[in-house]
């Protein structure tokens, strides 16, 4: 665009340079044509009009009026009186030409005029005179000791400033229209580099997400051979006295809950439908998820703040499992952003017909560059984090047709609200 802007500039002063010079050359050039001596003017001066210097002057004068196509042309004596006017303004000599008033041109294009009678074929500066723009062209009549006896001036209207100002505007609409075009160019340019950027991110999550469906149902297959033993283990314990009976179903149930988890990952990663589960209670499962974690909040020095009381039942979309595994992912990053002595808020209400729970922690914080990204499979602050605690978390609140929602401030800490659409119950 600069450069647009640069070259219309350069040309522009190029072409009025040239029109100028053009019309400056031939102003000069007529005004030395006209064959006028100081004898010329010496003898105006004695005889007036009756000298035939007089009628000799007036005669080229008309010619070049008549043929030039100029606007004027006349002869000034040294005190810039005008001696003869081509025009036809004949001067009434009833007094010397001595004493009459200044020529017109003398307000008009007085520098120029100075500078004639000092010696040099000159051009003045435009000029306005009856809506239009004029400029006069002066050649010294010098005698031969070199004093100027007087000028003869030619003037004509500057015919070339239109062209200019059609060629400026010209040039205006089309530096304008080509900065359109680079603009639009630029922006389709940006427009496809985050095309092809959002392309190759995406590229790069299903690549990430087809390696984690390989290392999952690999892992998958590892986990479940064991826990196919430790259950059938567990249950050969069973039959003995009550305290290995309790801790057997203890293992079942662990192993169970185990074995669906590793299946949910496994369905994550394939992006195969979600199987048809039965509906769970949000508080109950909340309820749930806090008491198996009060341990770790005591080893952790975390304070626990339950936000007045939660509904007797709410009933929502998602088993009770999947419900436990959500609050789990998202109660263990807030112990660990953290560390130790913390506050961990946790309310549950209804509102809109959504049930809402929220967690908020008393940790750092994350900057809104990390804001945006969290959540995102495999971005992870933590050293040791595989980046799809939040990813699995957002996917479960989805499939029961909810959103989670976080909010972050560096000084505030993080609050993670999870909206799900209560159920039937």
């Amino acid at each position: 665009m600069l450069a647009t802007a640069v070259s219309s500039w350069y040309g522009y002063q190029r072409v009025r340079a040239a029109l100028e010079h053009e019309f400056e050359s031939r102003l000069e050039h007529m005004a030395a044509a006209v064959p006028v001596t100081p004898e010329h003017i010496a003898d105006i001066h004695r005889r007036f009009d009756e000298s035939n210097s007089y009628l000799d002057a007036q005669t080229h004068l008309s010619t070049l009026l008549a043929s030039a196509g100029i606007e004027n042309a006349s002869l000034l004596d040294s005190a810039r009186t005008t001696l003869i006017d081509a025009r036809g303004d004949t001067v009434e000599f009833e007094r010397s030409p001595l004493e009459f008033e200044r020529s017109e041109l003398d307000r008009l294009a007085g520098p120029a005029l100075t500078r004639a009678l000092a010696g040099d074929s000159t051009v003045s500066a435009p000029y306005r005179r009856g809506g239009r723009v004029f400029r006069v062209g002066f050649a010294p009549v010098r005698a031969p000791s070199g004093r100027v006896a007087g000028v003869v001036a030619v003037e004509a209207e500057a015919a070339y400033l239109p062209v200019l100002l059609r060629l400026r505007r010209t040039l205006i609409g089309l530096a304008v229209a080509t900065m359109i075009a680079v603009g639009f160019l630029a922006a389709l340019l940006i427009r496809g580099a985050r095309a092809a950027a959002e392309l190759e991110r995406r590229l790069s999550r299903a690549e990430n997400l087809a390696a984690m469906g390989r290392l999952t149902a690999t892992l998958a297959h590892e986990i479940k051979n064991p826990l196919a033993i430790i259950r059938g283990s567990a249950e050969r314990l069973a039959t003995r006295d009550a305290e290995a009976q309790r801790m057997a179903s203890f293992v079942i149930e662990e192993s169970d809950r185990l074995s669906k988890t590793v299946a949910r990952y496994l369905q994550f990663a394939r992006g195969a439908p979600e199987a048809v589960r039965e509906p769970g209670d949000a508080v109950a499962a909340l309820e749930a998820t806090l008491d198996l974690l009060e341990g770790e909040f005591r080893a952790r020095g975390v304070l626990l703040e339950r936000a007045g009381p939660f509904p007797d039942a709410a009933p929502v979309a998602l088993d009770s499992e999947s419900l436990k595994q959500l609050y789990l992912n998202l109660i263990l990053n807030a112990l660990e952003a953290m560390e130790s002595e913390g506050r961990l808020r946790v309310a549950a209400g209804e509102r809109g017909g959504r049930i809402e729970v929220s967690i908020a922690d008393t940790g750092p914080g994350m900057s809104p560059e990390v804001l945006r990204r969290v959540g995102s499979p495999f971005y992870t602050t933590k050293a040791g984090g595989s980046g799809l605690g939040l990813f699995l978390a957002r996917r479960l609140a989805q499939a029961a047709g909810g959103a989670l929602e976080i909010e972050s401030d560096p000084k505030l800490g993080t609050t993670c609200r999870v909206r799900l659409p209560r159920g039937r119950g």
